[in-house]
């Protein structure tokens, strides 16, 4: 072996072990085996989020009557949107609309959607100071029970409606009304399917 080589050999298998960081020795003396680092474990996996709906506040109508859009007042003449009298969601919120809200303007538009029991979904909604509103829910076929729940930003329950029926209404039985001079406000409407599954629909309408 070449003395040069043979020398620088000998050099570093006499290094101590804290100097050959990701190294180690073996016999015989004097090779040296190099290690590869392991490679970094795959990143956990990402929850599901929740299905977040953003509706902002529409506090004048600038929908025909009766389009039931977002924006559009409710009469004895308005429909949701989608109406359809064998269609049990659109059909109930009109019902109920009428009933509840005559008078209050669509928020939002109908938020639909098809939920097993157990389950969660979240619906943001603007709100303005100095007006009240009415959220109204629909379970269609299969739903025993469905509950909203609306909540500040911070998760503070502000009104709710657990009655074990298909049909929960928030700002009926108590006024929801926002003091004047508040300004836009962001609500949290969390819809939870308490027994059964099966299609929902869900509306905010808010006072003129």
């Amino acid at each position: 072996m070449n003395r040069t080589l043979a020398l620088s050999l000998t050099i570093l298998a006499s290094l101590p072990a804290a100097g050959l960081s990701g190294c180690t020795t073996t016999t015989p003396a004097g090779t040296m085996t190099v290690q590869q680092p392991p490679p970094p474990p795959p990143p956990p996996p990402q929850p599901m989020q929740q299905q977040v709906v953003t509706a902002p506040a529409m506090m004048q109508p600038t929908a025909s009557v009766g389009s039931g859009s977002q924006g559009s007042m409710v009469s004895q003449t308005w429909t949701a949107t989608g109406y359809n009298v064998s269609d049990f969601v659109s059909n109930h919120m009109t019902l109920r609309a009428r009933q509840f809200a005559n008078g209050f303007i669509a928020v939002t538009d109908l938020v639909r959607g098809i939920m097993r029991h157990g389950e969660r979904r979240t619906v943001v909604a603007a709100v303005v100071g100095g007006h009240c509103y009415r959220i109204i829910g629909v379970g269609g076929a299969g739903v025993q029970d469905l509950d909203l729940y609306l909540r500040d930003l911070t998760g503070n329950v502000i009104d709710q409606d657990r009655a074990p029926d298909n049909f929960p209404v928030i700002g009926l039985d108590r006024q929801l009304c926002l003091p004047a001079g508040m300004g836009n406000q962001s609500a949290q409407l969390e819809i939870r399917m308490a027994r059964g599954e099966g299609e929902i629909g869900v509306q905010v309408f808010g006072s003129p």
